[in-house]
C-alpha cells in the first residue's frame, strides 16, 4: 500500500480560519482530505515519490467558499434556454426587445419565448415591461419574462391568453395580476400570480410552461458546476429542488459528473413524499445530501415586496406581499420539524419575520428538539427585538452577502431608520448569532468576492453608503463565506476550515483579501479550485 501523502501544497498564505492555527503555509492532502497543516518545512517530509507537489508561489489560500442559498440549477437551465435579460447584457428595454425578437425569430410559433434577469431599477427607463411592449415582439408566441428577483413575471398577450387569464381574473391569494388605468391587465403577475405559468403550489407538475428534459438539466448542472468552480465555490446549498432536479443531481453524482459539493433543500410542495419515504436532514453523502425543506414566504427585498410592518418609504399604505397564511405556514413547519428535517423559510420582511419566528417556536415548544438549526432565508429588514428572538430560538441566518453593494440603488424605498439594521452582519456577529454567506443566484451576484467585498464596505456600485454600521472584517466576511455555510448544513466538522480531518476543498487567490483595501476585493482573482484536493478548475 502505498503511504506518501497524494498532494503537498507549499509556499502557500494559507488562511484557514481555524483560531487554533489561523495561518500557515503548507497543506498536505490523502484521500482527498487534510492530513497536515503547517509551515514549508515540516510538511516537506511528507512528500513521497508518488506525492503531487503543488507550488502555491505566494497565493492566498482559503477553505473553498460555500454559497448557502442559491440556485444553480435553475440558473445552468436559464442560460441554456433562456433570453439574458439582465442590464449588463441588455442595458435598455429597446435592447431587451431586440433580444427577444431575435429569439422569437428563430422559434417556432406556438413555442415559450423565454427571458431572465430583467431589473427595471438598473435601467434608464426605471419600469417593468408592459403586455402591449411584449406584444410588439410578437403575437405568435407566448412570451414570459422573469424579473431578476424572481417574485415577478412578465407576459405578452398570447401568455395570458394561455393561462386564461382576463380583466375579470381575482388575484390569486398571495399574489396579484397588475393592471392598468382602466383595469386591463398589463401583464405583470407578481408572487403567486406565476404559479401557474412555473408550477408550483396548487399547480404543481402543471406548469404551463414546460419542464426542461433530463438531458437538458444534465447540461444545466455542469455549466452551474463550471462557473462555480472559476469563483472559488465548492460547495453551495440548492434552495428550491423539485423531482426533476433532484434526479438530475443524483444521474450526475452516479456518472462522476458532479464536482461541487451540494447540500439540496426540497421544496415544500413536495414536504408530504419526503416526510412519507423518512427522509432526514443529512441523508446522501459528502458530495450530494438534503439539507431539509425550503418554504416561500414573503416578497423579494430587491423587488421591493417584502412584508413590512411599516408602509415602504413615500407610501401611505403599501406593506409589501404576504405569500402564504401564517396559518398553512404553522402547520408545515410543524409537519417538518417533528419529521427531524430542517427548515429553511425564504422571510426578508420585519413583519414576516415575526410570523416566522412564532412558527419555530411554537413547532420547538411541542416537539423539543435542542440543536434544529433552522434557518431564515435572507432576514433581510432586522430589528433588535427580532435579532434577540432570534438568538433566543437557536435559528441560523442566511443574509444576503452582495445585495447591498449589487442592489443599492433599491434600498431607499426602505428608508433611512430601517437601512440600519438591513442585513445586519455586524449585530448578527455581535449577537452570537450563526450566519452564512449567499447569494440567491441568479437573483444577485454568484461570486463570494463580490459578497465579501459587500459585507466590508456596505457601500453600492455607485458608492453610496448604505448601513455603515453593519461592515465587518473581510476576514469576518471569508469565515462566514465557509464555516458559515458549513454551519448552517451541519457540516462544521467536515469543511468551512483548513484543519487535520477536514474535505481538502481550497480556494487559491491572487491577492490577500484580509490584507487588500475592500474596495479593491472584487479585483482578485480566483486562480485555482480544488475539490477533494483535485483541481476543478485553474485559470488559464
Amino acid at each position: 500500500m502505498n503511504c506518501d501523502v497524494d498532494v503537498v501544497i507549499l509556499g502557500g498564505n494559507v488562511v484557514t480560519i481555524d483560531p487554533a492555527n489561523p495561518r500557515a503555509q503548507a497543506i498536505a492532502v490523502k484521500f482527498g482530505r487534510i492530513v497536515a497543516v503547517g509551515r514549508d518545512d515540516e510538511l516537506r517530509q511528507l512528500i513521497g515519490a508518488g506525492t503531487k507537489v503543488v507550488d502555491a508561489r505566494g497565493m492566498t489560500i482559503t477553505p473553498g467558499f460555500i454559497d448557502a442559498h442559491c440556485h444553480p440549477m435553475d440558473a445552468g437551465r436559464r442560460s441554456l434556454l433562456r433570453v439574458n435579460c439582465g442590464p449588463d447584457v441588455a442595458p435598455s428595454i429597446p435592447e431587451v426587445k431586440q433580444a427577444l425578437i431575435n429569439r422569437a425569430q428563430a422559434t417556432p410559433p406556438g413555442t415559450w419565448v423565454l427571458g431572465f434577469g430583467y431589473d427595471e431599477a438598473k435601467l434608464p427607463e426605471k419600469r417593468l415591461l408592459t403586455r402591449e411592449e411584449l406584444d410588439e415582439i410578437t403575437t405568435q408566441h407566448p412570451v414570459f419574462i422573469e424579473h431578476s428577483s424572481g417574485h415577478i413575471g412578465m407576459l405578452n398577450t398570447a401568455g395570458l391568453e394561455k393561462g386564461n387569464l382576463t380583466r375579470n381574473s381575482p388575484d390569486p391569494a398571495g399574489g396579484k395580476y397588475g393592471r392598468n388605468s382602466a383595469g386591463e391587465l398589463d401583464g405583470c403577475v407578481f408572487e403567486t400570480g406565476q404559479d401557474m405559468f412555473i408550477g408550483r403550489g396548487s399547480y404543481r407538475g402543471k406548469a404551463l410552461i414546460p419542464d426542461p428534459t433530463p438531458e437538458e438539466d444534465r447540461k444545466a448542472l455542469a455549466l452551474a458546476s463550471r462557473e462555480a468552480a472559476s469563483l472559488g465555490i465548492t460547495s453551495w446549498h440548492e434552495m428550491l429542488a423539485d423531482p426533476p432536479m433532484l434526479r438530475s443531481y443524483q444521474e450526475a453524482r452516479t456518472h462522476g459528473e458532479l464536482n461541487m459539493r451540494a447540500t439540496v433543500y426540497i421544496h415544500v410542495d413536495y414536504l408530504n413524499e419526503t416526510t412519507g419515504a423518512g427522509l432526514q436532514s443529512g441523508f446522501g453523502d459528502n458530495m450530494l445530501r438534503i439539507g431539509g425543506i425550503k418554504l416561500l414566504g414573503d416578497g423579494a427585498l430587491s423587488g421591493r415586496t417584502a412584508f413590512l410592518s411599516e408602509p415602504y418609504a413615500g407610501t401611505t399604505d403599501d406593506y409589501g406581499v404576504l405569500g402564504v397564511s401564517p396559518v398553512e405556514m404553522e402547520e408545515q413547519v410543524l409537519a417538518a420539524h417533528r419529521a427531524g428535517l430542517q427548515i429553511g423559510i425564504h422571510a426578508n420582511g420585519d413583519r414576516f419575520l415575526g410570523m416566522v419566528m412564532d412558527a419555530y417556536e411554537k413547532a420547538n415548544t411541542a416537539f423539543p428538539r435542542q440543536d434544529h438549526r433552522h434557518r431564515i432565508e435572507h432576514c433581510s429588514v432586522m430589528n433588535t427585538q427580532l435579532l434577540a428572538r432570534m438568538k433566543r430560538l437557536g435559528l441560523v441566518g442566511i443574509p444576503f452577502g452582495s445585495y447591498i453593494y449589487y442592489h443599492g440603488e433599491k434600498m431607499s424605498s426602505y428608508g433611512a431608520k430601517r437601512l440600519e439594521t438591513m442585513l445586519p452582519h455586524r449585530s448578527f456577529l455581535d449577537s452570537g448569532i450563526p450566519i452564512a454567506g449567499s447569494s440567491d443566484y441568479p437573483c444577485g451576484p454568484w461570486n463570494p468576492l463580490v459578497g465579501i467585498r459587500s459585507c466590508a464596505t456596505r457601500k453600492s456600485r455607485a458608492g453610496e453608503g448604505i448601513g455603515l454600521g453593519q461592515r465587518i472584517t473581510p476576514e469576518e466576511a471569508i469565515r462566514v463565506y465557509t464555516m458559515g455555510g458549513a454551519y448552517a448544513s451541519f457540516e462544521e466538522r467536515t469543511k468551512g476550515s483548513i484543519e487535520v480531518g477536514k474535505l481538502a476543498d481550497f480556494t487559491f487567490l491572487s491577492e490577500d483579501p484580509t490584507t487588500a483595501d475592500p474596495e479593491r476585493i472584487t479585483d482578485i482573482s480566483v486562480v485555482a479550485t480544488m475539490v477533494a484536493g483535485k483541481l476543478v478548475y485553474q485559470k488559464e
